[in-house]
């Protein structure tokens, strides 16, 4: 089943969630990399695919945004409407900071003077103007996002194994097979 329903969702919602996932999971990881990196070569090819699969994460955010606007999420499983609550705005909060992580990124290089060159097919339009001073906030944006996503990545994760070991719920089960 390709869409979501009522109880269920479809392989699209799970396949953009754990691809995203694991796409970001890497991103962090290479964030730390990059950090301790020598200027070179090599620097400059890690670079490169970090940009490409920021912006690859950018669209398929915006892939994700849409397929969830035109395909409601299926319901909630708990009954307490402050954790339904809750869920819901930590759900938003991690869309925001996954489209921020990204922009941040493509705007510091720019802003920089890099141009971002997506899996060397393209090179994305510049979206702001070269200002060194500039990129230096965009860079302190982007290592604060990255905190702050790894923060909330952890959260969202404990409160899928509490709805799993602890509530015995369908929610993490749901995202695993569907249903």
């Amino acid at each position: 089943m390709l869409m979501n329903t009522r109880d269920a969702y479809g392989v699209v919602a799970r396949l953009l969630h754990w691809l995203i996932a694991l796409l970001v999971f890497g991103m962090l990881l290479f964030g730390v990399v990059l950090a301790n990196l020598p200027s070179g070569g090599f620097r400059s090819f890690v670079m490169a695919g970090h940009k490409s699969t920021g912006v690859l994460v950018l669209l398929l955010m915006i892939g994700r945004l849409l397929w969830r606007v035109y395909n409601p999420r299926p319901r909630d499983l708990s009954d307490i409407p402050v954790l339904n609550f809750t869920a819901y705005v930590l759900h938003v909060w991690l869309y925001v900071l996954l489209f921020l992580q990204p922009l941040s990124g493509i705007l510091m290089s720019q802003a920089y003077g890099y141009p971002v060159v997506v899996f060397g097919i393209f090179t994305l339009p510049p979206l702001i103007w070269h200002s060194p001073s500039l990129g230096g906030v965009f860079s302190q944006i982007h290592e604060m996002t990255a905190m702050v996503l790894v923060l909330t990545v952890a959260v969202h994760a404990a409160a899928a194994l509490k709805h799993h070991f602890i509530d015995r719920d369908r929610t993490l089960m749901r995202m695993l097979k569907g249903r």
